[in-house]
């Protein structure tokens, strides 16, 4: 299965070299963030849980994290995703 790895690594080497500066980003910004953390979140968290719970059980755990990260977003930011 292919990953990431590589690109993910080039753009936390361009975001840490750019800590510190205001940026300016835009609600699209945060979603391509956001899906891009929730895939390698949700692949961790089934690794992590594949050997004591069912498909379906995942699949209930997966959709309450995309809740709990929509919920985090729109709280701190006052962006709906779902409204993207």
């Amino acid at each position: 299965m292919e990953t990431f790895s590589k690109q993910l690594s080039e753009l936390s080497d361009f975001a840490l070299a750019i800590n510190g500066t205001k940026n300016k980003y835009n609600k699209e910004d945060i979603f391509n963030a956001s899906l891009v953390f929730f895939e390698v979140f949700t692949s961790l968290m089934y690794d992590h849980h594949k050997d004591k719970l069912t498909q379906e059980q995942l699949e209930i755990l997966a959709e309450e994290a995309g809740k709990s990260i929509h919920q985090t977003i729109k709280l701190f930011t006052v962006i709906d995703l779902k409204e993207e």
